[in-house]
């Protein structure tokens, strides 16, 4: 209620506050208040994640911002607000909302969703838009490559695509377990060549390859649009995030940096009801699953030319208690409903 933070705590973590200090602490009302940004492009819906990540950029190195409040729900507890940065106060052309609106970010893709054939009581449409690692059975990288500042050997072969990763078959178990050892060694090594490699200017285009520096590290990284404010709008075909670059911090990816697959995988929750998730049930979900093994059970495979479009979707169990199988749709499905109701 201060910081406008969101976070789920285990029920022995809650504490009662003393009658005798109660007077005081809520002579303060609460701190934050929930804003949105006015005069967006009508229909918006749900945000696209190039969206999003432009607002992020925009906002993530500015120590301070400036708003003006044009209108309060009183009925949600929103207020809807213009944002500058503090030199462009109170100009309302180059407020965040006004480049927001103008920036070519708000198609949603095709592909949001999987349908899935129902195959029992169970069985419905699949949700949700998670990235999943999985296991590589193949050996270390290969650690040689050209000097810094020089072209590939041309005993080097071109290689225009990384090997795709074997997609499991729908009804198959897995053991999901993230091992990113070679995913490391090759960052690693991405590192340690771009850090000496002469930078060059790139001429980016859509769907195609290239190395990208986000904060201190080389990604592999696809390109997914062209901003008009020198950016670059890119998913990080390894960890599944979606960022934004700029674009003179890409460069031409090397041939060596191609050979080991793409570790993420599109993956969907099965058993769950196509619709938007609310951020309660995100946050559930998220503490139900995060740094923790699990069996997959595959429901539906949805395969493709591009690595970056390979989906599947499938039923999460958690099987380290002795004895209990826990579904983890079971509980997404719960707090859907719950969350629901309170809203």
């Amino acid at each position: 209620m201060d910081s406008g933070t969101v976070a789920t705590v285990k029920v022995s973590e809650l504490k009662e506050i003393p009658p005798q200090f109660l007077r005081e602490v809520i002579a303060i009302p609460p701190q934050a208040l929930k804003c949105c940004l006015a005069d967006l492009p009508p229909n918006t819906g749900m945000w696209t994640p190039d969206a999003v990540l432009w607002l992020r950029d925009a906002v993530i190195n500015c120590p301070e911002f400036s708003m003006k409040v044009i209108k309060q729900d009183a009925s949600k507890g929103i207020a809807h607000i213009y944002l500058f940065a503090p030199e462009n106060f109170p100009d309302m052309d180059h407020s965040i909302n006004r480049q927001i609106k103008n920036a070519d970010l708000w198609k949603h893709q095709k592909d949001v969703f999987l349908s899935v054939t129902p195959s029992g009581p169970s069985s419905t449409k699949a949700m949700g838009d998670a990235a999943s690692a999985l296991q590589l059975s193949s050996g270390k990288l290969e650690k040689s490559f050209p000097d810094s500042g020089r072209e590939p050997s041309s005993a080097v072969p071109t290689i225009d695509m990384p090997p795709p990763l074997p997609l499991p078959k729908p009804g198959d178990l897995m053991d999901i377990y993230v091992s990113l050892n070679n995913l490391y060694a090759l960052m690693e090594e991405m590192i340690l060549y771009y850090s000496r490699a002469e930078e060059k200017p790139v001429n980016v285009e859509k769907n195609k390859l290239y190395a990208a520096k986000i904060g201190d590290e080389w990604y592999r990284v696809i390109i997914k649009g062209i901003l008009r404010n020198g950016y670059l709008s890119v998913y990080e075909l390894d960890y599944g995030k979606h960022e934004f670059v700029s674009v003179r911090k890409v460069q031409p990816l090397l041939d060596t940096f191609r050979r080991l697959p793409f570790q993420a995988i599109t993956a969907q929750l099965a058993g769950v009801k196509n619709q938007q998730w609310s951020e309660e049930a995100s946050i559930v979900f998220r503490n139900l699953v995060e740094k923790k093994p699990f069996v997959a059970q595959i429901q539906a495979v949805n395969d493709s030319t591009y690595s970056w479009d390979r989906k599947i979707v499938t039923f999460l169990v958690d099987t380290s208690l002795p004895h209990i199988d826990t579904w983890i749709h079971d509980f997404v499905s719960q707090s859907l409903v719950e969350f629901s109701k309170g809203d």
